[in-house]
């Protein structure tokens, strides 16, 4: 089980697309749940780009004048959906994981705005429906746009209290029976575009329930990358999906020379033995060939926006533990 939740800030544009599709593929997600993907409509077509394959099935509650909007798009070979209900920026859906027996599970994937009076009405009518389900395993995934305490709001401007939303925030979770489960990575999940402001405003709560079928799941919050928001994962740290053994890049499939290399390459591999070894040997060596052709004709293409990325996110870390002196905050600033 493997769950993935970020606030992609719109979905408009390849770079996104790309990020989501080589999230879902590095992580081996299981389901995705975008936040405020300003969508109206979603083709087949245009969610198994995101995905990666068609073997896919989402819910979209519509954005709002491309204002808010959630999508959540899973693996239909294992979760099958049996029901849907479209909130205020929310959707809750019903519906059995096929491990074991199979899981009746209930998964919300929510967006708050930033009004507390609007949270609150969508928490209220959230619990209203957990209320109905206290038996069913429950997860809710999202950006919350509140935090639980002071400490997960760090600002280098002015200290405010927010008693009043931490309070409310609470006695929500505290009212549907949900954990707050472990957070693995970072400390915070949003962060202003200048760093002078950071929040933990993301996150996962299951049930009880939830936890008895997965009793070893953990939160972790990955490094920011298109959005000022950073995914949160919700994985079961006793499964171990193994490496990748071989990867393809699509600009190669775009270039003309791609197949011809790699059928020159392949047939001039001399290999002795079965069959499945032969294969597994000749993949070895075509993979050491096309990292070179790949640096000789492509170049490092993502290096330096990677680099960039990389240092972002060590001054974020910086940030979090001692704060940032002037040059440092400089720095951020020109990077970002």
């Amino acid at each position: 089980m493997k769950i993935i939740s970020l606030n992609v800030r719109g979905l408009g544009g390849t770079l996104k697309r790309r990020y989501i599709n080589n999230l879902v593929s590095k992580e081996q997600t299981d389901m995705v749940c975008l936040q405020e993907a300003k969508c109206i409509e979603f083709s087949r077509e245009k969610v198994c780009l995101f995905w990666g394959s068609n073997e896919v099935d989402w819910v979209v509650n519509k954005a709002n004048n491309s204002v808010g909007g959630v999508l959540t798009i899973w693996n239909n070979k294992l979760f099958q959906m049996s029901n849907y209900v479209n909130g205020r920026n929310f959707s809750i859906i019903e519906g059995s994981w096929k491990v074991g027996n199979g899981v009746l599970v209930t998964i919300v994937n929510v967006y708050c705005s930033s009004s507390l009076r609007e949270r609150k009405e969508v928490w209220e009518e959230i619990n209203g429906y957990r209320l109905n389900q206290l038996s069913k395993a429950w997860c809710v995934v999202g950006d919350f746009n509140s935090i639980r305490r002071q400490k997960e709001r760090k600002s280098m401007i002015s200290e405010t209290d927010y008693s009043r939303e931490i309070k409310g925030f609470n006695e929500f979770i505290e009212k549907s029976k949900l954990v707050d489960i472990p957070l693995v990575g970072r400390k915070f999940t949003w962060y202003k575009p200048n760093g002078m402001v950071k929040r933990r405003i993301d996150r996962v709560l299951v049930s009880k329930e939830w936890l008895n079928a997965w009793p070893r799941c953990q939160q972790f919050v990955l490094n920011r990358s298109i959005s000022d928001h950073c995914a949160v994962v919700l994985k079961e740290m006793s499964v171990d999906w193994g490496l990748r053994p071989f990867r393809c890049l699509d600009v190669w499939q775009k270039d003309n020379r791609f197949k011809d290399f790699v059928r020159r390459k392949w047939v001039s591999y001399e290999v002795q033995g079965r069959g499945i070894y032969i294969f597994k040997e000749k993949l070895k060596k075509l993979k050491v060939d096309l990292k070179v052709w790949n640096k000789e004709d492509f170049g490092d293409v993502n290096l330096a926006s990677e680099e960039l990325l990389k240092r972002i996110n060590v001054l974020d870390a910086q940030d979090d533990v001692r704060g940032l002196v002037e040059s440092e905050r400089e720095e951020k600033n020109f990077v970002s």
